[in-house]
């Protein structure tokens, strides 16, 4: 485990729960409050398929670091992550991003319409 959680916005590399390889981007949705937020964090999916749904991350839109593909969060693929999974961090959003794709999850999970 790490000594503190990863940050909302954050842009990690985690396991790749969801397909072939190693590790895969993932943005860090989490306020501090959840249970159990020392071990681990939401997170929403990063990928390089462009979909019609899917919100796009540019250079620009990272505050801090960046990816080096052009990349996508879907925003309804959420996976709960332990800190001592993480392998490193990308980059940083901005407030305003993480907000956008928080709130297109919370849509997508029917808690917004």
């Amino acid at each position: 485990m790490t000594d503190q959680p990863y940050a909302r916005g954050t842009v990690v590399k985690g396991p790749d729960l969801l397909g072939p390889h190693t590790h895969r981007p993932y943005v860090c949705l989490s306020t501090q409050k959840p249970p159990f937020r020392d071990e681990e964090a939401v997170y929403a999916a990063v990928t390089t398929t462009r979909r019609s749904q899917a919100i796009p991350l540019a250079g620009a839109d990272f505050r801090s670091g960046g990816l080096p593909r052009e990349s996508y969060v879907n925003p309804w693929v959420l996976v709960t992550i332990k800190h001592a999974d993480i392998r490193g961090i990308e980059g940083q959003l901005p407030e305003d991003t993480v907000d956008k794709i928080a709130r297109e999850a919370a849509t997508h999970i029917g808690a917004l319409d």
